[in-house]
């Protein structure tokens, strides 16, 4: 199946955080800021929306443009997950009386 368009390029607003994912086996994403960590189940991900956490297996880098924040990966998808928090940003009494 082909999609048809007026205009083959779609303009994303500076700054958008876009996520398309293609069966569960690419994922194209747009207003990345960095790349905490990763391996070939997880990639920990630094976003404008937040800190997003990716599983699967076989993950692995496809595409990476560090200038423009983007960023493709392959591999089988799993699990997909925003936190708003920085790992390890809250102290512990923080974590007893919240």
């Amino acid at each position: 199946m082909q999609f048809q368009t007026d205009n083959p390029t779609y303009a994303i607003p500076s700054g958008d955080h876009v996520v398309t994912m293609r069966n569960r086996k690419r994922m194209d994403l747009t207003s990345v800021k960095s790349i905490d960590r990763f391996d070939q189940e997880e990639f920990l991900i630094r976003t404008s929306q937040g800190l997003l956490q990716i599983r699967g297996e076989e993950l692995r880098i496809v595409h990476l443009d560090v200038d423009k924040g983007l960023l493709t990966l392959e591999g089988t998808v799993s699990t997909i997950q925003y936190d708003e928090e920085e790992p390890g940003s809250r102290n512990f009494l923080h974590k007893l009386f919240g």
